[in-house]
């Protein structure tokens, strides 16, 4: 790789996706320097408000990254319907603001832009799988906002000649992830029931027939080092497995890994409005354009998250 020596500034750092990337750093055994920033105080993280221009670009002055990867937004489609202008303001905003102080202070940083598949809203299932040609058709209001990041990307590109590769990324999880998210959620309502030693769960769902396309979160942040090394400025790159499951199938897997029998219940205040039935991407792209190839089972995730 060609990141000896380099600076990483990653936005978003306290959260999910960043704990894995700065441990992946961390083992490359190169001699970097990595900052990480987020609202949040944590290990390793500097405060910093991306909303705040003034601070933001004084810290990317100072630390002069020669890489850039911006992981924070709000990642939750639920959570975006039940505040779609903030949501939608919050994720543009803020990225805007990256773009004007990398700009201003390190124009020639490389900037990972990473987005969402949801970008490409629900079509007819003849299209599957999902390829960076389709064109989007986005249909909550977290996936308008994330096709605004990913058009901000292009005008910055053009505009004013950035580097910048952009992702669309497709759902991944793993340990850590929060229990907002379906699949921790499931995982942690079967091991609860294991751990009270009972024989059968029960658990209170939204939709589980849906169709996605999982993966784990270290072979994400994985694709993110090799697009950073090797993709190509100015493009987009679907980030997935290339596999649909439904999360059906997710919670009946994890079940048996724990050898309890599961009810399903379902709960219609977890169901959302225009739910995609099927989300599978193609990552022929990325796949051929920088090497990357899933290397961690499903079932080996599960276990991981158990």
């Amino acid at each position: 790789m060609i990141f000896s020596n380099k600076r990483f500034l990653i936005t978003g750092a306290g959260g999910f996706v960043g704990g894995h990337l700065l441990g992946l750093l961390d083992s490359l055994n190169k001699p970097v320097k990595v900052l990480g920033i987020d609202r949040f105080t944590s290990h390793r993280i500097e405060t910093v408000d991306l909303a705040d221009r003034d601070r933001l670009s004084r810290v990317v002055a100072d630390f002069r990254p020669d890489f850039v990867i911006h992981l924070a937004a709000g990642s939750s489609v639920a959570e975006s319907w039940q505040a779609p202008a903030a949501c939608f303001l919050n994720n543009t905003a803020v990225f805007l603001n990256l773009l004007d102080a990398v700009r201003a202070s390190v124009p020639d940083c490389r900037i990972l832009s990473v987005g969402s598949a949801e970008v490409y809203g629900g079509t007819d299932a003849a299209v599957l799988p999902f390829r960076e040609e389709t064109p989007p058709a986005p249909r909550n209001p977290y996936a308008v906002g994330r096709l605004a990041q990913e058009q901000l990307a292009r005008v910055y590109r053009e505009g004013f000649a950035l580097d910048i590769v952009s992702t669309r990324s497709f759902n991944h999880t793993g340990p850590g992830q929060s229990l907002r998210f379906a699949v921790p959620s499931f995982v942690q309502q079967l091991v609860d029931a294991k751990r009270y030693g009972k024989k059968k769960a029960v658990l209170r769902t939204g939709n589980i027939e849906v169709i996605r396309d999982l993966s784990d979160v270290r072979d994400v942040v994985t694709a993110y080092l090799l697009l950073l090394e090797k993709g190509r400025s100015g493009e987009v790159y679907n980030v997935c497995s290339g596999k649909g499951r439904t999360l059906r199938s997710v919670i009946e897997t994890a079940a048996q890994l724990l050898e309890l029998d599961v009810d399903i219940v379902l709960d219609k205040s977890l169901l959302r409005p225009n739910d995609v039935p099927a989300f599978i991407g193609s990552n022929a792209k990325l796949v051929r354009e920088t090497g990357w190839c899933p290397a961690i089972p499903f079932e080996t995730t599960l276990r991981d998250m158990i």
